[in-house]
């Protein structure tokens, strides 16, 4: 509520100030355990923070995105700017909450200046929306496909997690996977990490590293024992080169079970189209 309250009040002095000739910025909610991504139309040539309360980097290999997250929790509400090489400049308020329903933003497109409510953060009804366009299939109906790959998955620590579609809908790419947990204890899903790689390593590390980030998410949040959960991610369309894959990092929040999803270049080049 004092959040709320703080945030209430700088819109009010921002509206009503003399410099108040462009649109209000937006709120952005960060969390310690959540890595917010924001988007941007051109290269990224100055970035400052109001608070040693916020982290933020420019991403290596994608210098149109930052990453952003929170030292520790915090009770103020502080702001961020960020100056694109076309000389737009985006101000943001930025302020704590642990469990953000926005993970990838894209500032490209107009979104809502505030968040309307605290998210409802359990598996089945938690969707994280990339940016404000509207997906050409509704997340519901995508879960409810029937399941067509099968080679596509990895397991450990009794996490299986499985590709159980992939298509291509109006230049869109669906990513449909599972996540079957299968130990006694509930598994914290945070937001996955997506990266287009060299397939093969080399003593120095990888030969190319791109990260790709999904325009919307769905399903993610906790998925109990004996339960599967379902993610849908949806992404600008992808094309992989000879010698490249694309890799899906799952990490458990506050937890150290880690897994790793490959998908090969036929796998994502020849999706079906829908």
């Amino acid at each position: 509520m004092k959040t709320k309250h703080l945030i209430a009040i700088l819109l009010t002095g921002w509206l009503c100030s003399g410099i108040a000739s462009a649109q209000a910025p937006d709120t952005l909610f960060i969390s310690t355990s959540q890595v917010v991504h924001l988007r941007f139309a051109s290269e990224l040539k100055y970035v400052n923070l109001g608070s040693r309360d916020i982290i933020a980097k420019i991403v290596d290999g994608s210098k149109d995105f930052v990453a952003v997250k929170a030292r520790e929790p915090f009770s103020s509400v502080t702001s961020m700017s960020c100056l694109e090489s076309n000389g737009s400049m985006h101000t943001f308020f930025v302020a704590f909450r642990e469990h953000p329903s926005r993970l990838d933003i894209d500032t490209r497109f107009p979104a809502a200046a505030v968040e309307a409510a605290e998210p409802d953060f359990s598996f089945s009804s938690q969707t994280s929306p990339g940016d404000s366009r509207t997906p050409p299939i509704a997340f519901e109906d995508v879960v409810k496909m029937k399941q067509e790959l099968y080679h596509i998955g990895t397991r450990g620590y009794d996490i299986e997690v499985q590709c159980e579609n992939i298509f291509v809908k109006d230049d869109v790419l669906f990513l449909l996977i599972s996540v079957k947990n299968s130990s006694a204890v509930s598994y914290n899903l945070t937001a996955p990490r997506f990266s287009i790689e060299s397939k093969r390593r080399t003593k120095r590390g990888l030969q190319y590293e791109k990260a790709a980030f999904p325009r919307n998410s769905y399903g993610l949040g906790v998925i109990q024992p004996d339960e599967t959960g379902k993610l849908v991610f949806t992404f600008d369309k992808i094309a992989l080169i000879r010698g490249q894959v694309f890799r899906v990092y799952f990490y458990e929040n506050g937890g150290a079970r880690n897994l790793t999803l490959t998908l090969n270049i036929n796998d994502v080049n020849k999706a079906k189209r829908l």
